[in-house]
Protein backbone atom coordinates (compact mmCIF):
# COMPACT_ATOMS: atom_id res chain seq x y z
CA UNK A 1 0.00 0.00 0.00
CA UNK A 2 2.83 2.38 0.78
CA UNK A 3 4.23 1.74 -2.71
CA UNK A 4 0.86 2.53 -4.29
CA UNK A 5 0.70 5.72 -2.28
CA UNK A 6 4.20 6.68 -3.42
CA UNK A 7 3.25 6.04 -7.06
CA UNK A 8 0.15 8.23 -6.69
CA UNK A 9 2.26 10.99 -5.12
CA UNK A 10 4.67 10.83 -8.08
CA UNK A 11 1.76 10.96 -10.53
CA UNK A 12 0.34 13.92 -8.66
CA UNK A 13 3.64 15.80 -8.87
CA UNK A 14 3.95 15.00 -12.58
CA UNK A 15 0.44 16.33 -13.25
CA UNK A 16 1.14 19.49 -11.29
CA UNK A 17 4.27 20.02 -13.42
CA UNK A 18 2.23 19.39 -16.59
CA UNK A 19 -0.34 21.94 -15.45
CA UNK A 20 2.39 24.51 -14.92
CA UNK A 21 3.76 23.80 -18.41
CA UNK A 22 0.27 24.23 -19.89
CA UNK A 23 -0.20 27.52 -18.00
CA UNK A 24 3.12 28.82 -19.34
CA UNK A 25 2.11 27.79 -22.86
CA UNK A 26 -1.21 29.61 -22.47
CA UNK A 27 0.53 32.70 -21.12
CA UNK A 28 3.02 32.81 -23.99
CA UNK A 29 0.31 32.18 -26.58
CA UNK A 30 -1.85 34.94 -25.10
CA UNK A 31 1.05 37.35 -25.27
CA UNK A 32 1.80 36.39 -28.90
CA UNK A 33 -1.87 36.73 -29.83
CA UNK A 34 -2.03 40.15 -28.23
CA UNK A 35 1.12 41.25 -30.04
CA UNK A 36 -0.18 39.91 -33.37
CA UNK A 37 -3.52 41.70 -33.05
CA UNK A 38 -2.14 44.99 -31.72
CA UNK A 39 0.83 45.16 -34.08
CA UNK A 40 0.94 47.75 -36.86
CA UNK A 41 0.83 45.07 -39.53
CA UNK A 42 -2.11 43.29 -37.84
CA UNK A 43 -0.38 39.95 -38.32
CA UNK A 44 -3.21 37.51 -39.12
CA UNK A 45 -0.91 34.54 -39.62
CA UNK A 46 0.74 35.13 -36.25
CA UNK A 47 -2.69 35.52 -34.65
CA UNK A 48 -3.87 32.19 -36.12
CA UNK A 49 -0.76 30.40 -34.86
CA UNK A 50 -1.14 31.98 -31.42
CA UNK A 51 -4.82 30.98 -31.32
CA UNK A 52 -3.89 27.40 -32.21
CA UNK A 53 -1.24 27.26 -29.50
CA UNK A 54 -3.68 28.82 -27.04
CA UNK A 55 -6.28 26.19 -27.90
CA UNK A 56 -3.77 23.35 -27.43
CA UNK A 57 -2.64 24.86 -24.13
CA UNK A 58 -6.21 25.07 -22.87
CA UNK A 59 -6.91 21.46 -23.89
CA UNK A 60 -3.73 20.31 -22.18
CA UNK A 61 -4.59 22.24 -19.01
CA UNK A 62 -8.11 20.79 -18.95
CA UNK A 63 -6.82 17.24 -19.43
CA UNK A 64 -4.14 17.70 -16.76
CA UNK A 65 -6.66 19.13 -14.31
CA UNK A 66 -8.99 16.16 -14.80
CA UNK A 67 -6.15 13.66 -14.51
CA UNK A 68 -4.85 15.41 -11.40
CA UNK A 69 -8.31 15.19 -9.80
CA UNK A 70 -8.43 11.46 -10.63
CA UNK A 71 -4.95 10.92 -9.16
CA UNK A 72 -5.86 12.82 -5.98
CA UNK A 73 -9.05 10.79 -5.63
CA UNK A 74 -7.14 7.52 -6.02
CA UNK A 75 -4.52 8.74 -3.55
CA UNK A 76 -7.25 9.56 -1.01
CA UNK A 77 -8.75 6.08 -1.44
CA UNK A 78 -5.37 4.45 -0.83
CA UNK A 79 -4.74 6.68 2.20
CA UNK A 80 -8.14 5.70 3.62
CA UNK A 81 -7.44 1.99 3.08
CA UNK A 82 -4.03 2.38 4.69
CA UNK A 83 -5.55 4.19 7.66
CA UNK A 84 -8.14 1.43 8.14
CA UNK A 85 -5.45 -1.23 7.87
CA UNK A 86 -3.29 0.54 10.45
CA UNK A 87 -6.31 0.81 12.77
CA UNK A 88 -6.99 -2.93 12.39
CA UNK A 89 -3.36 -3.73 13.20
CA UNK A 90 -3.47 -1.46 16.26
CA UNK A 91 -6.75 -3.05 17.42
CA UNK A 92 -5.31 -6.54 16.98
CA UNK A 93 -2.24 -5.53 18.96
CA UNK A 94 -4.40 -4.18 21.77
CA UNK A 95 -6.48 -7.37 21.73
CA UNK A 96 -3.33 -9.50 21.80
CA UNK A 97 -1.96 -7.48 24.73
CA UNK A 98 -5.22 -7.86 26.65
CA UNK A 99 -5.18 -10.95 28.84
CA UNK A 100 -8.58 -12.43 29.59
CA UNK A 101 -8.94 -12.79 33.38
CA UNK A 102 -9.20 -16.37 34.52
CA UNK A 103 -11.84 -17.67 36.90
CA UNK A 104 -9.29 -17.85 39.71
CA UNK A 105 -8.31 -14.20 39.07
CA UNK A 106 -11.95 -13.16 39.33
CA UNK A 107 -12.42 -15.21 42.51
CA UNK A 108 -9.32 -13.63 44.05
CA UNK A 109 -10.64 -10.14 43.30
CA UNK A 110 -14.00 -11.03 44.81
CA UNK A 111 -12.35 -12.40 47.96
CA UNK A 112 -10.20 -9.25 48.20
CA UNK A 113 -13.29 -7.05 48.11
CA UNK A 114 -15.00 -9.10 50.80
CA UNK A 115 -12.09 -8.74 53.23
Amino acid sequence: MHEQLAVQAQLEMAQIAEQETARQLISEASQKLSEAVQGKANNRQGAKVAQGVLSVGNEKLTACTKLLADVKHEKEKIEEKLKKLEQRVANKKRTADFVEPTTSDLAAKKNKKLH
